[in-house]
């Protein structure tokens, strides 16, 4: 039977939630029913996948205020394992897009883990979402094996739903852009297929930068924690350091064993026209 997406509108449906939750991570960590009750109440948006009659996964957003500025959080986003890598995340994300239009929401925003790079590909390039805002340890110390031992420094995802940048991803996919001659900002080296990093450098003027990450990074917290917490900490400094003089992260290009995060130094709206 097809699967189904849609936006969730029966009390019973966000019901459901709270035990999906808990299939799909921690049974402990599941927010309680009333608070996604409340949530569905005032302005929150629910959606919904289904197999039959049964739901296998959902999204789940609420209304936020930043700097000013009103725009849609999009907290959590989850399958039941036997639905995971069938690309039915990006297509929530698209119904969520088009659901948040009709509430008259311009951007959606987000966290996710800047060394979990499967999702920044998802995030950035597929859905052509931006980054230009790095939160250190933004959840505190978490005792899960995702998460176990290092601080979960966390990047903030812009997607601007209105602008042609997105729409294009929609209609068009990811464009293949070449950034051949833009420099690297960190160097690393590959010690018993682990990638390490050595080198670094803050003081790049280029208007577009590389930085390498582990294409992996499970992989490396499990053969050597020490090697995945100066990740953490390099890559931080980095990603604080261009940020903070304007940089942005618009793609990522793809190899076997690095992926390299694209930061571009030019105007928001060139980015997003």
């Amino acid at each position: 039977m097809a699967i189904t997406l849609r936006r969730l509108t029966e009390t019973s449906e966000i019901e459901q939630l709270e035990a999906m939750e808990g299939k799909i991570w921690d049974p402990a960590s599941a927010i309680p029913y009333h608070m996604t009750l409340t949530m569905h109440k005032f302005g929150g948006l629910f959606l919904g996948a289904f197999d039959g009659d049964e739901m296998i996964g959902f999204l789940y957003s609420f209304p936020g205020y930043t700097s000013g500025e009103t725009h849609l959080c999009s907290h959590m986003l989850g399958f039941l394992p036997e639905y995971r890598k069938q690309g039915l995340g990006v297509q929530m994300k698209w119904l969520q897009k088009d659901e948040a239009k009709a509430m008259g929401h311009s951007k959606i925003t987000w966290t996710y883990d800047p060394l979990e790079t499967v999702n920044g590909v998802l995030n950035i390039v597929k859905l052509g979402g931006i980054v230009r805002t790095y939160l250190p340890n933004c959840y505190g110390d978490l005792d899960d094996d995702f998460n176990r031992g290092l601080p979960t420094d966390r990047f903030l995802v812009e997607w601007f739903i209105d602008s042609g940048r997105v729409e294009a991803r929609q209609a068009n996919g990811a464009p293949r852009l070449s950034y051949d001659g833009a420099p690297n900002i960190l160097h690393y080296e590959i010690t018993d297929g682990i990638p390490t990093p050595v080198a670094l450098a803050t003081d790049r003027e280029e208007s577009v930068l590389l930085l390498p990450v582990p294409a992996f990074f499970q992989q490396v917290k499990q053969a050597d924690m020490s090697v995945a917490a100066l990740w953490r900490k390099q890559t931080g400094e980095l990603l604080t350091t261009y940020f903070a003089k304007g940089y942005m992260v618009t793609d990522i290009v793809r190899d076997e064993t690095i992926v390299r995060y694209v930061l571009a130094k030019k105007p928001l709206a060139d980015i997003l026209a």
